[in-house]
């Protein structure tokens, strides 16, 4: 198992360095005025980025209009011509308005290539060729875009620090070195193969340039944590007397299957970012997804042969785990849980009073973003938008893009006009009347520094002028700016010239984007709550947990929320982290750590939770489970909880600003969650409702299915009491070559169905979540008709149906829905929401979850694309075929692998089941005061299960 992780690693890792591409700031907001704004510039100028890119060239003294200085000004344009990555150049001697008032500033304005916008190396080759054309004695900073990318900050400090933070916890809690290595090789391995999966996809679809930073916190905070749980239990396991491999078999039974539970619960928060319907959110959830999925992955698989490897190193040598009931009670969590369950009230009311005026700054979070003018001071992108600020003012780094449809083709004026005087320079389209004078109606608008000519497209039919606002792009009066000239100055102005106008660029794109985010929060929200009630309800049949820990949560991150809104909205202690004072907080920073922490939070919650079940199911009294409950897991999830602080801490090191607010998010909710919620007000609440805690309505308990978090205690204690494995087919390597088979099938689809070029543009990420749910479809348990299980076939034609049934649905939708509400993609989504609902009640459960699947992916597609390119054919190419292409590979990868041997009959051992056995969270079988240990395997069942002398 080590050797296939070191060969996939590498395989993965490697062909992320040949193939791999860049991860991109770029915005695409489908439906906004900026995206319209957009297409009109793709398709007019293809290949062109949408707003140019400045050089500034400065010193002190210098005239850039005339002499010595302006030749230099002329050289570095010259040398700007001869790059390939450019398509035009505008440079002082075109444009006398570049040159600042008192001539010690100049710009080049540089159009280079859409594909080298989104590349750091284009803006490296770009700064260096204009440094070496303007030589010695000048100073020549890039700006724009290009120049954020060449001064994004490195983050590898930050992480090496959390990483050497991590260990010295680790070292502490476990107190082995061989302990210690285990979490942090598996948080390695999960980390780098994470991003290297990410770096492949980031050349086939847009990756946000921050998830990679974000990837590396979660892969970090989880795969530590994860193998941590796992390495405590197998050490308690080990320290009862079971022998090594059922002590690890054991672990990833219980743990394991715990942690699957969890993980699977962040996984489906940060996936959950899809049904914003904003491909940016939807990468960066996606790419956070595949590096937690990868560490869950390498938790089940690689920290058991990591562990079987260490054997008994794992314990210390002064060990001796005394972990029955009565030690329990005289531990210090006992005091503090004591204190707690003894006064409930009073710790309740105090601890909500404390997150509440933590979450109070919250109040006042207002969304924004940040620009040049937050990046550290030394940075090009910093230095480019201090010398533009002090020569042509703020606006001037933050440029809007006015684009115009003509629907009548630009033309030049009549000769004899007063404009055919300059008729023998620049193109003459420039000066159509209806151009001449929409221009004039921007450098008249308030809150307009300037305006300048249009260009104008080859066919005539476009145009575009770059506008110079008066404020920054993230001051709250260029929004206000960009919304006044779309509603009131365009209309009137385009009103009867047979054009259309429309703001772009990417401040005006960065305004659409906090729009659309404040609009589709509260949607998202209500979706990941109403998942975890579902999950959790599932786990624990219950209607108060779900509901106190979706409340809880709540809590936490709102305090997170007021936490992030003082330091960096009021600038409290601002300059502590490193920053000059207040910076406006990044529109999507909310909604991530939104996602991030909910599904986080419901790690401590599953362990917790589980834990307190097991010892009210043994003392009937909630007082004393929960007692118990917290001295049993609260010095293992205060260490992870320590951990995952520590690693999210060490990035406001960073010298991105946005960095920052992830870090002080993220380590401020695990702290307040880890600390006050868990300790605090989880165990008063549990106290205060008593027996009410595990209610569940009988009709409602007889309609969910049985789920065993932390695996069948009936199975352990059959295992751990009657011996050696049944002979017979061994079901878990069918099932490891289902899982690999449905990963690569995964792979190869969201990899080659894009490059195929069948479905929309916009369709990325409806591709690869078919694709992901296509890999889920393989891996679907059995139960189909006549007690087998279904076969692939019928489960993709399952499929097939259920995204059949949606595009029906959705026809019938666009018929019957008022015009002016079918586009709205709450519409379509709701009613798939309900036919998925319906599918479950009234179909078998073998056709059900197939035909949902497809009901699922279809609605992903109607959220994240566009209402203009739905149809049948996107049915087709972006939801059936990546699906039926991840089923058929997964297939053939299943076939390829060698089948599971059988193997050879084994000879009962005959012995007398004890009735007291348990499984639960801590005790692996036996009497928990008296333990039992086992040197038989885990998964045995023989023939004393079902009567003396008959195997089965």
């Amino acid at each position: 198992m080590v050797t296939i992780w070191i060969l996939v690693a590498l395989a993965v890792m490697g062909a992320n360095r040949t193939l791999g591409g860049a991860a991109a700031d770029s915005y695409e907001l489908p439906g906004t005025d900026s995206a319209v704004a957009q297409d009109l510039l793709n398709r007019a100028f293809p290949g062109s980025a949408s707003e140019p890119v400045p050089v500034v060239l400065y010193a002190d003294g210098a005239d850039f209009s005339t002499g010595a200085d302006a030749r230099v000004a002329a050289d570095v344009a010259k040398a700007m011509r001869g790059l390939d990555i450019v398509t035009s150049v505008n440079a002082p001697a075109d444009d006398p308005g570049l040159v600042s008032d008192d001539g010690t500033t100049a710009l080049v304005q540089v159009v280079v290539t859409d594909r080298a916008a989104t590349e750091r190396e284009a803006g490296t080759q770009v700064l260096e060729a204009a440094r070496a054309a303007a030589g010695d004695g000048y100073t020549v900073e890039l700006g724009g875009f290009l120049g954020r990318q060449v001064s994004r900050p490195d983050t590898r400090i930050s992480e090496v620090l959390g990483l050497l933070a991590a260990i010295l916890v680790l070292f502490l809690t476990l107190r082995r070195v061989s302990a210690t290595v285990i979490p942090l090789v598996n948080a390695l391995v999960s980390v780098a193969l994470g991003l290297a999966v990410v770096g492949l996809l980031s050349g086939v679809v847009f990756i946000p340039d921050v998830a990679p930073t974000l990837g590396t916190m979660l892969g970090l905070g989880v795969g530590i944590d994860y193998a941590l749980f796992l390495v405590v239990r197998n050490r308690v396991l080990l320290a009862r007397g079971f022998d090594v491999p059922d002590a690890i078999g054991r672990t990833s039974a219980t743990a394991g299957a715990a942690m699957v539970f969890a993980g699977g619960t962040l996984i489906a928060a940060v996936t959950g970012l899809v049904l914003t319907g904003l491909s940016f959110l939807a990468w960066l959830g996606l790419a956070a997804a595949i590096v937690v999925s990868i560490a869950v992955l390498a938790s089940v698989t690689l920290v058991p042969a990591l562990l079987g490897l260490a054997g008994r190193r794992v314990l210390p040598r002064s060990m001796v785990e005394d972990v029955d009931d009565q030690a329990l009670d005289r531990s210090g969590w006992a005091r503090l849980a004591d204190a707690v369950t003894t006064r409930p009230w009073r710790f309740a009311i105090g601890s909500t009073l404390v997150l509440l005026l933590l979450a109070a700054p919250a109040v006042t979070l207002s969304l924004g973003h940040t620009d040049a003018s937050d990046y550290p001071e030394g940075t090009t992108a910093r230095e480019a938008s201090d010398l533009m600020t002090a020569a042509f003012g703020v606006g001037e780094s933050s440029p809007l893009a006015v684009v115009t449809r003509l629907y009548a083709v630009a033309e030049a004026p009549d000769e004899g006009t007063a404009d055919d005087a300059d008729s023998s320079s620049g193109d003459p389209r420039t000066r159509d009347p209806r151009l001449l004078a929409l221009r004039d109606e921007l450098a008249a608008a308030d809150g307009i520094v300037s305006a300048d000519d249009f260009v104008v497209s080859t066919d005539g039919g476009v145009a575009v002028a770059r506008v110079v606002p008066e404020w920054a792009s993230s001051d709250p009066q260029t929004e206000v700016l960009v919304r006044d000239l779309r509603s009131d100055v365009l209309p009137a102005a385009t009103a009867g010239a047979a054009m259309s106008a429309h703001v772009g660029g990417l401040s005006a794109a960065l305004t659409d984007l906090s729009q659309l985010i404040a609009e589709r929060t509260p949607w998202f929200i209500l979706g990941v709550v109403s998942l975890s009630f579902l999950l959790l309800m599932l786990a624990y049949r219950s209607l108060l947990i779900p509901a106190k820990a979706a409340a809880m949560n709540l809590i936490s991150i709102a305090a997170a929320y007021g936490v992030v809104t003082a330091v960096f909205q009021w600038g409290w202690g601002a300059s502590l982290i490193g920053l000059d004072g207040p910076v406006p907080i990044e529109s999507y920073v909310p909604m991530m750590i939104f996602a991030v922490l909910f599904g986080l939070s419901m790690d401590y919650e599953v362990f917790l939770l589980t834990a307190f079940r097991e010892h009210w199911e043994r003392s009937g009294d909630m007082t004393v489970a929960v007692r118990r409950g917290l001295a049993d897991t609260g010095r293992v999830v205060t260490a992870a909880a320590l951990i995952m602080v520590v690693v999210f801490g060490s990035f406001v090191l960073s010298d991105n600003a946005v960095v920052k607010m992830f870090g002080i998010g993220l380590a401020t909710a695990v702290a307040v969650d880890a600390s006050i919620v868990r300790c605090l007000l989880v165990p008063s609440i549990m106290v205060l409702a008593a027996k009410g805690t595990w209610w569940l309505p009988r009709w409602l308990d007889r309609l969910l299915p049985q789920v065993h978090v932390e695996g069948d205690p009936a199975a352990l204690a059959l295992g751990s009491q009657w011996g050696e494995r049944a002979p017979g087919p061994r079901p878990w390597r069918r099932r490891m070559r289902a899982a690999l088979g449905a990963v690569v099938g995964v792979l190869v689809a969201a990899l080659l169905v894009p490059r195929l070029g069948l479905a929309p543009p916009d369709a990325g990420v409806a591709t690869v979540a078919a694709a992901v749910l296509g890999g889920v479809l393989v891996l679907l348990p059995g139960s189909g008709p006549r007690g087998r299980d279904p076969s692939l076939a019928s489960r993709a034609a399952g499929f097939v149906l259920g995204v059949g049934l949606a595009g029906t649905l959705l026809l019938v939708l666009h018929a019957a829905v008022v015009p002016a509400r079918a586009g709205s993609a709450l519409v379509p989504a709701t009613a798939m929401l309900v036919l998925g609902a319906a599918l479950l009640l009234l179909v078998p459960r073998w056709l059900s979850l197939p035909a949902v699947l497809g009901v699922v992916a279809a609605g992903i597609a109607v959220l994240a694309v566009p209402e203009d390119q739905r149809s049948a054919g996107l049915m087709v190419t972006a939801v059936l075929l990546p699906a039926l292409v991840a089923v058929l590979v997964a297939a053939a990868v299943a076939a390829v692998l060698p089948a599971p041997a059988t193997p050879a009959p084994a000879t009962p051992a005959p012995a007398t089941p004890d009735p007291s056995a348990s499984g639960g969270l801590w005790s692996a079988s036996g009497d928990p005061d008296q333990p039992q240990p086992s040197t038989r395997g885990v998964g045995g069942v023989v023939a004393d299960a079902v009567g003396e002398g008959e195997t089965r």
